[in-house]
């Protein structure tokens, strides 16, 4: 029963992706020779632009990226800091959370900090890393784990909240040590909220990727490559390196769902 729903949601995720590919296609072939070719761009004409490319513009310009190295290259070093800056960031974000889910203190301290994160746009804080941590990793990996901790703070802290009221109770009565707690009681109730935002966690780890690979760009970089295709402009490049994102982040997600149903395979669920 529930593989044959699985069945059924994966075919129809195929079909949309496929209707989604099939329009875009259309679109270019009848926007081919029709488009404009020349933009406008910092003050000067550029010729030769394609605003819509066809497959044939994007295998080729696929192909070219692949051979170049720079594709696969630049997938390597970005998965490299999301990957970083996502386990700094949820063992930091989640052991304040925990923490600040189970004593109101901890909680009085920090959520004047967490709200102001939780508000600031990764490239607000871009500047202020740079003087603080340099041009270096360091400051890539830290915007990205910023990011990070703050939401998977939030999915501890709603664990740990969510909590009932009997389990506490049962705890203290027996007098159980706080390590006793922690391991059968906090951690296992937790755990599902952990997972639901690391989900949300790496795709945000994607998104600031983009900006913190500004800082000082070069070469092998997803962000970096982005940049270079927007200011020259190369369409076709820009939309194989968003593309190329796209594929990670539903890797990324696809291999957290699958954590999050194996380690929350005891829960009831309803399928409709």
């Amino acid at each position: 029963m529930v593989a044959a729903l699985r069945s059924i949601r994966v075919r129809r995720g195929l079909v949309g992706l496929l209707a989604l590919l099939a329009l875009y296609g259309l679109a270019a072939q009848i926007a081919s020779g029709r488009l404009p070719t020349r933009v406008f761009l910092v003050m000067h004409d550029i010729e030769g632009v394609e605003l819509l490319p066809t497959y044939s513009s994007l295998v080729e310009e696929g192909v070219f990226l692949v051979q170049a190295g720079i594709l696969l290259k630049g997938a390597a070093v970005s998965t490299g800091r999301v990957l970083a800056g996502l386990l700094l960031g949820s063992v930091v974000g989640i052991a304040l959370g925990l923490a600040m889910g189970w004593a109101a203190g901890f909680e009085y301290a920090l959520d004047p900090w967490v709200v102001l994160l939780r508000f600031t746009p990764a490239l607000a804080l871009l500047p202020l890393y740079v003087l603080w941590f340099g041009l270096g990793e360091a400051a890539k990996i830290g915007l990205i784990a910023t990011a990070v901790a703050v939401v998977t703070l939030q999915g501890a802290y709603q664990g740990v909240r969510g909590i009932p009221a009997v389990y506490w109770d049962v705890a203290a009565a027996l007098a159980a040590p706080r390590s006793l707690v922690l391991r059968r009681i906090v951690l296992p109730a937790a755990l599902p909220q952990i997972l639901a935002s690391l989900r949300i966690a790496i795709a945000l780890g994607w998104v600031t990727v983009i900006a913190a690979e500004l800082i000082k760009p070069s070469m092998p970089s997803l962000g970096y490559l982005l940049a270079l295709a927007g200011a020259y402009p190369r369409v076709p490049t820009i939309v194989i390196a968003l593309a190329a994102i796209a594929l990670l982040v539903l890797v990324s997600d696809g291999l957290t769902l699958a954590a999050y149903r194996w380690a929350t395979r005891w829960m009831r669920r309803r399928y409709a």
